[in-house]
This record gives structure tokens, sequence and C-alpha cells, in this order.
């Protein structure tokens, strides 16, 4: 599961990165929100945090689904997913 969840990440990075619509961005953190709060106790406040973000931006982009990120949040959320990455091993 941390393999995955670790890949996972490192794919959403990309998809941000090469600039995939909001809409694809969403389905990864939502399913990657349950996903490790899963893996442990810790997992929640981790899972709760993406979740928190996920809200955030859905309710900024809810009629517009298929928009990109501003080149500012896209930096801001990839900031945070390599965080997430670097947290990961410590919800094991």
């Amino acid at each position: 599961m941390f393999i995955n969840i670790r890949k996972d990440l490192f794919e959403l990075v990309n998809m941000i990165e090469i600039k995939i619509d909001i809409g694809y961005i969403l389905e990864e953190i939502e399913e990657l929100s349950y996903e490790v709060q899963k893996m442990s106790e810790i997992g929640t406040k981790m899972g709760g945090e993406m979740r928190e973000i996920y809200d955030s931006l859905y309710k900024k982009y809810e009629d517009k689904l298929a928009s990109f990120l501003t080149p500012r949040e896209a930096n801001h959320l990839i900031g945070k997913i390599m965080s997430w990455i670097q947290s990961l091993p410590g919800l094991i």
C-alpha cells in the first residue's frame, strides 16, 4: 500500500506539472486521502489535510472542472504533495 500511495503521489505531481485539468487532479486527491487514512491512525491527519485541500479546490472550481490550476496554486499543491511524500514513511 505504501509503495502504491507514493507512486500515486508522484504521478499526481506529474499531472499538475503537465497541466491536467482540475477534475482529474481532484479525483486523485480524493482517492489518495482515503488510502492514506486506511494506513494508520497517523494517516488520518494527513488524509484529513488532503481532504481539506480537495474541498477547497472543489469549491473554487465546482463549475469549471475542465480548467487548470493557476501557476501559484499548482506550485502550492506540488509543495504540499512533496511534504506528504516525505511524511509517508512515518505512517508505517
